[in-house]
């Protein structure tokens, strides 16, 4: 048993950003399967990726099992661009208690917030 599990470049709309991510595909038939899936900011001045908002679903894969994370994208004096990603986890039980996990990055969005 295992999960394929995807995470697709943030979308930019006015001053909102989202992210959406989630299980694709599995083979075999887990029992359970939980993901999350981030949406996250790069902060120049820490040098490291912080979540701007999160969701979760707990359905099992088939079809597509995802959520949308949304967050207000803000303009930071001197930073011209902003890059976002989705980033998602997963985790999945087999009816016989087998636990796996799984994960997933996006493309980086840079984009300028207003």
């Amino acid at each position: 048993m295992s999960c394929t599990f995807n995470a697709l470049r943030p979308n930019h709309s006015g001053s909102r950003m989202t992210g959406t991510g989630g299980i694709k595909t599995c083979v075999g038939a887990p029992a359970a399967c939980n993901s999350e899936s981030d949406l996250e900011f790069y902060n120049d001045f820490s040098r490291m990726w912080m979540t701007a908002a999160t969701s979760r679903q707990s359905q099992c894969a088939p079809p597509l099992r995802s959520s949308t994370a949304a967050a207000t994208c803000v303009n930071h004096p001197g930073d011209p661009s902003v890059g976002w990603r989705t980033m998602t986890i997963g985790t999945l039980v087999s009816s016989g208690g087998q636990v796996g996990s799984g994960d997933a990055e996006s493309p980086v969005l840079f984009v300028s917030c207003t």
